[in-house]
């Protein structure tokens, strides 16, 4: 089975977006990671009152990971699980 096409073609698109989410995670941290060693005064700018840009890159950091977690469950509803689906029913014969 793991050698089939349909297999082949699902961990395909699971890795695909796999990739592209840490891709777009990691990039997001190490702009983080950059600024606070090389810029740390940009972290330091006040927004308004107790707020400042570092907390403001952090709490868009958890937006991200939300978003991204909503974009995954999404995708692997849509394009994952009917996959899934038709490669199980192939397996069993029908049987569910």
């Amino acid at each position: 089975m793991y050698d089939s096409a349909q297999f082949q073609d699902l961990q395909r698109r699971s890795n695909g977006f796999i990739i592209w989410a840490s891709v777009v995670f990691y990039g997001w941290w190490f702009t983080g990671v950059a600024l606070a060693a090389f810029a740390p005064g940009v972290f330091r700018q006040g927004i308004g009152g107790p707020f400042n840009v570092g907390m403001l890159f952090l709490f868009l950091s958890f937006a991200l990971v939300a978003a991204i977690s909503g974009l995954y469950m999404r995708y692997a509803r849509t394009r994952l699980d009917p996959a899934s689906e038709r490669i199980r029913a192939d397996l069993e014969g029908g049987l569910r």
